[in-house]
């Protein structure tokens, strides 16, 4: 199993990554959503933010394990 996850790290980051990038969308769909519903809206904003930026981080490292 380890040598399977040393050959293919950045297949398996690439893919956490995409999942957590559109996590992170659909949170700042429904984050737009409340707001204009003038309802609590900043905590699901925040969690957006977070997920959006975790998931461009971990695409873009998985890069390095590419090579």
């Amino acid at each position: 199993m380890l040598k399977f996850y040393k050959r293919n790290r950045w297949l398996i980051l690439s893919f956490v990554g995409i999942l957590t990038l559109s996590s992170g969308l659909c949170f700042f769909g429904e984050a737009l959503t409340l707001k204009n519903n003038d309802k609590a809206w900043f905590l699901f904003g925040t969690i957006s933010l977070i997920l959006i930026n975790s998931g461009v981080s971990l695409m873009i490292g998985a890069n390095i394990y590419n090579k």
